[in-house]
């Protein structure tokens, strides 16, 4: 099965003819397109799938009009859910970048290879990216930013980090 990557969130109808205002993770982001399919994720994790009839990139107002929502009342049923494409239409990268959703899984650890644990999830904030990472059954949030990760080694799936004071409290 294809892995679905989350893009970002519908907000809130706009207008009365079916549009939504929806909030990408990734800012910059101009992944979606017209008459693409993608996968609606519910508070419930429940998955229905759209077609995109029209996509509006604008910063901050980005709006997008799905094929079969066409009102108000059914564009404001999808608030909360998550956008989610296949995997295998994102842009290709060279061996070098990554997607924040490739971390999940990997290991951290210090240049002396002491393990912080692993990433569960990374979180998409407004100041920057966050690991959330999980070891012996408590939860983490690491900043991912460069003053903390040193770097990301793909191949061993790995992020080494300078732990600042206070990361593991």
């Amino acid at each position: 099965m294809n892995k679905k990557i989350p893009l970002g969130e519908i907000l809130k109808p706009h207008g009365i003819k079916g549009e939504l205002k929806i909030l990408f993770y990734n800012e910059e982001s101009k992944s979606l397109q017209k008459d693409q399919k993608v996968f609606l994720e519910s508070p419930q994790k429940n998955i229905i799938e759209y077609k995109i009839e029209r996509i509006f990139y604008s910063f901050r107002k980005n709006r997008i009009k799905f094929f079969d929502i066409n009102t108000i009342d059914e564009a404001d049923d999808l608030r909360g859910y998550i956008v989610n494409i296949d995997r295998s239409d994102l842009p290709e990268i060279n061996d070098s970048e990554y997607y924040l959703s490739d971390l999940v899984g990997y290991s951290l650890i210090d240049k002396s290879n002491k393990n912080y644990g692993k990433v569960i999830e990374v979180l998409a904030l407004p100041a920057n990216s966050v690991l959330n990472v999980s070891k012996d059954d408590k939860e983490y949030l690491i900043p991912l930013i460069d003053d903390v990760v040193l770097e990301v080694n793909q191949n061993q799936k790995v992020i080494i980090i300078d732990p600042i004071e206070g990361l593991f409290i």
